[in-house]
């Protein structure tokens, strides 16, 4: 339970003064992310946030179920979307569940897709390209594509499909269970049209 005191939250007797209004506030889920560390410790309160650790917290048992982190996205169990959360921890991208680390650390990590409970795939760059990886598996499925774009199987739209970049503003539709470019390539002013039109990634295919 969530009671409100002078700006700080109390949950089971434990009270913090720093904490994101997600997941429980919002009746979401039973969760909710927040900080012990006292904000008189820091020179203000917006230098205490990007500063102390963060852990997710049950609101039913007071009781903290997830290590500290630099950082924890609401997406995905906080918001009630999945299993999982990804957290930052000394400039690097993990994601977590509540049984432990599900992914190695990588440079970025983007929330839609497996995090949001979209699909089993999320895209992540471990230098400074992207490529698409399964969360049950942690198989990589794609090569390294200077794009991340959130559609096609990454969103649940298809079971197969992305569209892929390896440059020059070129885009082009890759099959992650044939690892190969399964389309003609097009530009990105055709590829913003598409999105804009809310086509599906199979109806773009059709129609190249």
């Amino acid at each position: 339970m969530i009671k409100y005191d002078n700006g700080k939250v109390v949950v089971n007797n434990r009270v913090f003064e720093l904490f994101l209004k997600e997941g429980a506030f919002k009746k979401e889920s039973n969760y909710i992310i927040a900080s012990e560390e006292k904000i008189e410790d820091f020179p203000s309160k917006i230098i205490a946030m990007q500063k102390v650790k963060w852990a997710i917290y049950n609101i039913n048992t007071g009781e903290r179920i997830s290590d500290f982190f630099d950082w924890i996205a609401p997406q995905g169990l906080v918001k009630g979307q999945s299993q999982y959360f990804r957290a930052t921890k000394d400039k690097k991208d993990a994601v977590f569940s509540l049984q432990g680390q599900k992914t190695k650390w990588f440079r970025k990590i983007r929330e839609r897709g497996a995090i949001t409970g979209e699909s089993k795939y999320f895209w992540a760059k471990e230098e400074k390209h992207y490529s698409l990886y399964n969360i049950e598996t942690g198989e990589k499925l794609t090569p390294e594509f200077k794009s991340s774009v959130l559609a096609g199987a990454v969103v649940g739209d298809t079971e197969n499909l992305v569209y892929g970049s390896f440059g020059n503003d070129i885009f082009f539709v890759y099959d992650i269970e044939i690892k190969k470019v399964v389309s003609k390539e097009f530009e990105e002013e055709d590829l913003v049209k598409f999105l804009k039109k809310g086509l599906s990634i199979q109806e773009v295919m059709n129609n190249l």
